[in-house]
């Protein structure tokens, strides 16, 4: 399977706060997560 992951700073902050993990290939099963940086406003 092909995994692809994009993430985006948007309009208002300066840096990104979001954040992607997959751990292909180190057991039986693969583990997908995302996190939404939501920063402060």
């Amino acid at each position: 399977m092909k995994v692809l992951a994009n993430t985006n700073k948007g309009r208002i902050r300066e840096q990104n706060e979001d954040y992607y993990y997959v751990s292909e290939g180190f057991s039986n099963y693969d583990i997908y997560m995302l996190a939404d940086g939501m920063g402060r406003i």
